[in-house]
């Protein structure tokens, strides 16, 4: 089996990739698996409860009409 080398340059991309999960996770934790509290006004009772996936679907359709 090869030896893993860990140099400086690897390191760094690991200590990156690491800090960028933990972000991931962070905002999972705050915000759920849900988008709808940026398109939402007023807050977000859950994805079936949020108009944005509706107006967005909407507006796709009616640019799609207008093709």
């Amino acid at each position: 089996m090869q030896e893993i080398s860990l140099n400086f340059p690897t390191v760094i991309i690991l200590v990156v990739i690491a800090a960028l999960a933990v972000l991931a996770v962070r905002r999972m934790t705050r915000r759920g698996l849900c988008d709808c509290g940026d398109h939402c006004e007023g807050g977000c009772s859950g994805c079936e409860g949020c108009a944005a996936a509706e107006s967005m679907t909407a507006a796709m359709e009616e640019a799609a009409r207008k093709e």
